[in-house]
């Protein structure tokens, strides 16, 4: 797991949730613990696509229950991507 990836991800939701405690666990439930309902969803996905540069499948999106899922995302997409790791690894996504 990635570190900044999860910071970048934290900060995202922390923008929308400002309620938001330290606990970015992996385990979190988007609908039970966090009270994410589908345009929130939507709204992270906008978040998440603009600020890694990537954009996610509806097929995984669709598929998301916790914030692991959604961790395990946009590794596959931000860490397969050249340009977006390269951005991570310098810290860009900060």
């Amino acid at each position: 797991m990635n570190d900044t990836l999860h910071r970048s991800v934290y900060q995202q939701l922390q923008a929308m949730l400002p309620q938001l405690t330290a606990d970015a666990s992996p385990a979190l439930h988007l609908q039970d613990d966090l009270g994410l309902d589908s345009l929130d969803v939507v709204e992270l996905v906008i978040r998440l696509e603009q600020r890694f540069g990537v954009e996610l499948p509806d097929s995984e999106i669709g598929g998301w229950r916790t914030l692991g899922d959604v961790y395990h995302t946009l590794e596959r997409h931000v860490l397969g991507s050249a340009a977006a790791w390269w951005k991570l690894s310098i810290g860009f996504f900060q």
